[in-house]
Parts: structure tokens; sequence; C-alpha cells
């Protein structure tokens, strides 16, 4: 076997070409060359790395929105043990993004008047899922940045999930958590390899143009995170909320909000997150510029145009 080195210098002056054959099911194969699986990076990134675990609060609100008989008592509750995550949670309902008028003094007035039930155990899964990771606060992949998106993200996603065509049977709490937690992707790339998180935040600032996945393939090629070349942060993320036991539809946005002609098993919930992406970029938040057929998905997903624009206004 010639040494890497020796190759190197072998084709250093060709031409490029493409060998690999389309695939039918990108979602499946995230190393091409290795033909690697979503599960096989699992399972690589689980024997080679400590992926961390879903924090034990997410894990609670996780058990309470399972069981039906659940109360919106029981969810305050649980939330205000948490005086960090309570505070977070009435800023939120406080917030401009809902224009409440009235004067809210604890969370279980935040949940009946403002947020509702689903909303509020959606929203404190997130953050509580979310510290789960060490990042730097600044910068456009920073944690600021990032759950500044991820909010926009779920509240338009809920909204614009309600003018969908109802036969497409889109669930509007569904759509909260997908656009909600789709980027996590991102957060595990800070946790697992910090040495290309940071490279990825600085040419995002350098090169604002580029599309993530773009810039994604240039940095993944480098030092330890070489062995997981894939379809971007969207397959890092799909793994953990996998492992972390999250809905199917939640793993399928984050594994594929990155690829705009994706069709397949949840694809209307995925072009719905797309399409919110798309409308956040529009008014600078988001991290990175978004280029979908917006009057193609909006048709495809019977969505006014004119009413999405409005919706987005709005709503940042």
């Amino acid at each position: 076997n010639l040494p890497r080195l020796s190759i190197r210098a072998a084709f250093h002056q060709c031409n490029k070409g493409d060998f690999s054959e389309s695939l039918s099911a990108p979602e499946l194969v995230v190393h091409i060359e290795k033909g690697y699986s979503l599960d096989d990076v699992a399972k690589k990134l689980t024997t080679l790395y400590r992926l961390p675990p879903m924090p034990e609060t997410a894990v609670r609100v996780m058990h309470i929105t399972s069981d039906p008989n659940s109360s919106v008592q029981e969810l305050a509750q649980l939330v205000e043990q948490d005086p960090s995550l309570s505070a977070q949670i009435m800023r939120y309902a406080r917030s401009a993004l809902f224009n409440y008028r009235g004067n809210l003094t604890d969370v279980k007035e935040a949940i009946n008047a403002v947020l509702g039930f689903e909303r509020v155990a959606k929203l404190s899964l997130g953050i509580a899922s979310a510290r789960a990771f060490t990042l730097p606060l600044d910068g456009p992949l920073g944690l600021n940045a990032l759950w500044r998106h991820a909010l926009h993200s779920a509240v338009l996603t809920q909204a614009l999930s309600v003018m969908v065509n109802p036969d497409l049977g889109v669930d509007e709490h569904g759509a909260y958590l997908s656009g909600l937690l789709h980027n996590f992707g991102l957060l595990l790339i800070g946790q697992l390899f910090p040495p290309e998180y940071r490279m990825l935040n600085k040419l995002r600032v350098a090169e604002p143009e580029r599309t993530m996945r773009d810039i994604e393939q240039q940095v993944f090629g480098m030092g330890a995170a070489q062995e997981f070349i894939s379809l971007g942060h969207g397959s890092l993320g799909a793994i953990l909320l996998k492992l972390w036991g999250l809905p199917e539809s939640c793993i399928k946005v984050a594994a594929m909000h990155q690829s705009p002609s994706y069709e397949g098993e949840h694809q209307e919930l995925v072009s719905l997150v797309q399409l919110s992406n798309y409308l956040l970029s529009l008014h600078g938040v988001g991290d990175e510029p978004c280029s979908i057929d917006f009057e193609g998905c909006c048709s495809a997903l019977g969505i006014d145009p004119e009413q999405a624009l409005i919706l987005a206004d709005t709503t940042v």
C-alpha cells in the first residue's frame, strides 16, 4: 500500500472527478467513501468519544410529557425547582415574541396565560438539554446566536405549521420541537471537536456567503474529525437526538434540514423547518444563508407565500 503522502503527491495535479453513484436515500449514508450509515457513525462516535447524556431535568421533562395524566401544576413545579430554567421560561414568556401585556408572577401563570403546556415542556426540554454542552457564548456559532436562532425557529416553525394544508398532517407541537432542536449537531461539534468548532466559527465570519455544508466539508477533513466527514452537523445532531430518545420526526429534521431536495419520511416537517430558516435568514437570524425554492416550498406545503413573509415580519 502506498503511504498517504505519496498518494497525495501523485494526484496533486490531477483533475477532479466524481466516481460515486447517486444515492436514493442520502440520509442513510453519511460517509460515501466508507459507506457509513447513520447507525455506523453513531457506533463509531460512542466508541471513540463520550457523548453527553441527556441532563436529568430534561429526562424528567420527557417523563412528564409522555404521561397523558400529567398536569400544568407538575410541569410548573419541575421548572420552578430549577431557578435558572424558571428564569429563562419567565423571560421567554415576557419577550416581544408573544407581546403579552399582563404581569406574569410565576411559571404556572406563564403556562396558562402565554405559552401553554406543550410549548413550555418542549422549551424546558431544549434549555435543559443544551446544558450538556460547554460552548463559547459569542460568535455566529456561539451559544447566544445558536439559542436565539433556535427560539425563533421554534416559534416561526410552529406558527407556519398552522398554515400548512391539513391533509399533510403536520403536528404543530412536533414542529416547535423540531425547530428548536434541529441545530443541536453544532453543539455536539463544539463539545467533541473544539478546534474544528473554532475553525467553523472563524470561517463563518470570514465567508458569510458560503453554506455551512461547504464549510463543514472543508473543516471536517482536518484533525480528529476527519473520520466523520458527513452530511454536516445535521447528521451528528440526528445521532445525538436518536441516542437521547427524541421523536423520529425530530431526528429526521435534524439529519436532513441541510438538504433542500430531500424526499422521504417526514419531508413536510423537514421542508417546514427549511422554510422557517429561509424566512429567518431574511432578517439576519441563523447560522448561514439559506437557499431554497421559496415559492415551490410554500406551494408544496399549501402555504401562501405572502402570508408566510408577513408572519416572519411579525415574529422576528
